[in-house]
């Protein structure tokens, strides 16, 4: 995936601010926001990609950046298209007026002042009117006394200047000579205003469920204009006039056929039968506008937790309860690329974040480990995301996360699913493409089921169908001819002759996707940061914090994939806090830290620190373990949540901290835990010992403590 960047855009790159100042298809040249900081960064595509995913980059866009997508989403007008015909002959005959103008311009004959424009005039309309005399003359013979194309006659040089200035201050398109105002006469009805009312108010009043014929209800119309009459001639007023029964008839098949229907079946039926299958949203570039929506799977599933399953005996696995499972799925709507996927047991806010989270990042990792030979590198910012009111998308963390990321949330009107036609499509291709290929098919209503044993056929695990439905959508789908793309293209390659024409914003830091969408923990700082999962976390503005607010306690945030660093509210403002010694931790998601946690406390069951280089030894042992189960097919992870995350932090690694030495330990065989302690000024053995003694005699009565505190 190839993003070009505005010099105006901003990168902060190992926490020193860059701008782009040479890019191509292959590599970036990044040069110091500050001259004189330091020597220019030269990166590849590669590794841009890489450092994407850690905590050491972060895109700023710049201003340009900004109006360059706004100026890419307001292009393409279509007012000439819909424009009154009159207009649209106005329009174009000033627009090839313009364009001879500029023809002369070209040529150097003119420059665009009036006294030059009247010196060539002449040549300049002679040139026009002999273009605009064949213009519109149709080919082949003409029938005697057929109508000639009304010649208009030409703007004045004055008028002509102003219209070329407007159409090249428009990008010179057409549409901007558009005459602002119309002059023509409507056609009179016929009736005074007041029978055309009394009509349409009987007639609609007249209209019910019992679906009266158009003839009786004008026949009634009619004779009720007579009695009308005759009360108006006894009171001395203005007659009405009164229409033909066939007049009358003519009226009601004026009225509107959508209000029509809704008088005579109801609202639901009305809406069913008129609406109207069209092209659909006008979009122009990727991530444009993005549909999230829930969907309870046609199949049934082993409600597999743990990644035990393979471990388990036959007679055990039959006994485990089975059920549907909910599909989360997120579709670009200009590309019909699928963003996100998840599966989780049932609709929850956190399943809604789990996607949001997918859209911002590469997902071609996840796609090789479900066994996907394609990529899945379709990711971004997206302008705005369409959901429906389900509870899991109209939550407080969920509208506050992707106002967070910079992008905006509609609420469709509920039960239409047209204003939301995109995810609906997708899911119904799933349920015909994908959903009859799997065992334990529940299929949507019981006609279509028939005798099927849904039940007895449940043998796909969540592992299972997860793996499947990612390698259909990353091999199948996105490869496939798609009948609502122009010529038919693939999803994958309408994507990239989008991102080749239009901008794709950058997805954001780490820190700010983890500002909204990190689960969220109090902690009081201490002089190691703040200790969650065991682990210490600090930053420069956490320990100014401490300094001036000491005992008062921070809202902090993590990201479940990735437990390097955390995210800590000071001021308004979050900010990034390391793990201490973390380089092994950069990177690792709680899944690995959950096992690395379990080897550790069994192994060390009465300790409660833990040095260093055992934590480090545990997790290159655990990650090869992942692997190698990913490899095997466990590529579920567990579903977190904030009380799952709270669980684990009271109970697994409650009482289990790691010491953070300045220096590592000398050894680490003989001393697993703590660090020995050299004195700065050595001193006599008998003077040493004399007082080590004498501390220790004066302090036996007090309790114990450590130089750390």
């Amino acid at each position: 995936m190839i993003f070009n960047y505005d010099p105006t855009d901003t990168f902060i790159i190992f926490g020193e601010p860059y701008w782009c100042s040479y890019q191509t298809d292959t590599l970036c040249i990044f040069n110091p926001k500050d001259k004189g900081t330091g020597p220019p960064r030269t990166l590849s595509r590669t590794e841009i990609g890489f450092l994407r995913g850690t905590n050491n980059w972060r895109y700023i866009p710049g201003a340009r950046t900004h109006e360059r997508l706004k100026k890419a989403a307001t292009a393409g007008s279509k007012a000439l298209q819909n424009a009154h015909p009159e207009d649209q002959d106005a329009a174009i005959f000033a627009y090839m007026e313009c364009m001879n103008l500029e023809a002369f311009r070209r040529a150097g004959a003119i420059v665009l002042t009036p006294s030059s424009l009247k010196a060539k005039w002449q040549e300049i309309v002679g040139t026009f009117l002999e273009q605009e005399a064949v213009r519109n003359i149709d080919t082949g013979a003409r029938r005697g006394g057929s109508k000639l194309p009304q010649q208009r006659k030409p703007h004045a040089p004055e008028t002509l200047l102003k219209l070329y200035r407007k159409l090249r201050k428009n990008h010179y398109d057409p549409a901007a000579l558009i005459p602002r105002y119309r002059t023509g006469k409507e056609k009179s009805l016929g009736f005074c205003a007041d029978t055309e009312d009394f009509i349409r108010c009987f007639v609609k009043a007249a209209i019910n469920r019992e679906d009266p014929k158009n003839n009786a209800i004008a026949k009634d119309a009619r004779d009720a204009l007579v009695e009308e009459n005759e009360r108006r001639a006894k009171n001395g007023e203005k007659l009405l006039g009164v229409p033909s029964e066939r007049t009358i008839v003519r009226r009601i098949e004026w009225l509107d056929p959508f209000e029509v229907a809704v008088l005579r079946n109801g609202i639901d039926k009305a809406r069913a039968d008129n609406s109207a299958t069209t092209g659909g949203l006008d979009l122009l570039y990727p991530l444009e506008r993005v549909e999230i929506d829930e969907w309870e799977g046609d199949v049934r599933t082993k409600f597999q937790q743990l990644n035990i399953w393979n471990e388990l005996p036959k007679d055990i696995r039959d006994d485990i309860p089975d059920g549907r499972r909910w599909i989360y799925v997120a579709i670009d709507c200009s590309t019909r690329c699928i963003l996100a996927l998840t599966v989780c047991s049932s609709p929850n806010s956190d399943a809604a974040r789990r996607v949001l989270g997918q859209i911002l990042k590469d997902k071609t990792d996840l796609a090789r480990a479900a066994g996907a030979e394609g990529t899945w590198d379709f990711f971004g910012t997206p302008h705005l995301i369409c959901t429906d009111t389900g509870s899991a998308f109209r939550s407080n963390m969920f509208i506050v996360a992707i106002n967070t990321l910079g992008s905006m949330i509609l609420f469709p009107p509920v039960k239409i699913p047209e204003l939301r036609s995109r995810i609906e499509r997708m899911f119904g291709t799933m349920a015909r493409k994908i959903m009859p290929l799997l065992p334990g098919r529940t299929f949507s209503n019981p006609m279509s089921r028939g005798d099927y044993p849904s039940e007895e056929r449940t043998v796909l695990t969540d592992d299972d169908l997860t793996r499947i439905l990612t390698i259909w959508v990353v091999d199948h789908y996105h490869h496939h001819p798609h009948r609502g793309l122009p010529g038919h293209q693939s999803p994958a390659s309408r994507w990239r002759q989008l991102v080749a024409t239009y901008d794709v914003s950058e997805p954001p830091d780490l820190n700010t996707r983890r500002a909204a969408l990190g689960y969220e923990f109090t902690r009081t700082p201490s002089k190691q940061g703040v200790v969650l999962f065991s682990n210490h976390y600090d930053c420069k503005e956490l320990i100014k914090f401490r300094r001036d607010n000491k005992g008062k306690p921070v809202r902090v945030r993590i990201d479940p994939d990735n437990i390097g660093a955390v995210s800590v509210e000071i001021g308004r403002i979050w900010h990034e806090a390391r793990a201490l010694n973390g380089e092994e931790i950069e990177g690792l998601s709680m899944a690995h830290w959950t096992r690395v946690m379990r080897e550790l406390r069994q192994r060390h069951e009465a300790e409660a620190e833990l040095t260093l280089p055992q934590r480090n030894r545990a997790i290159q042992k655990i990650r090869k373990i992942v692997d190698d189960a990913r490899e095997l097919g466990g590529l579920v992870d567990p579903e977190y949540t904030e009380e799952r995350l709270a669980y684990l932090e009271n109970n697994l690694c409650a009482g289990m901290i790691f010491n953070h030495p300045e220096t590592p330990p000398q050894s680490d065989t003989n001393v697993p835990f703590g660090r020995k302690i050299d004195p700065i000024h050595p001193t006599e053995p008998d003077v040493q010992h004399s007082q080590i003694t004498n501390s220790e005699t004066e302090s036996d009565d007090q309790p114990e403590w450590k130089l750390e505190e």
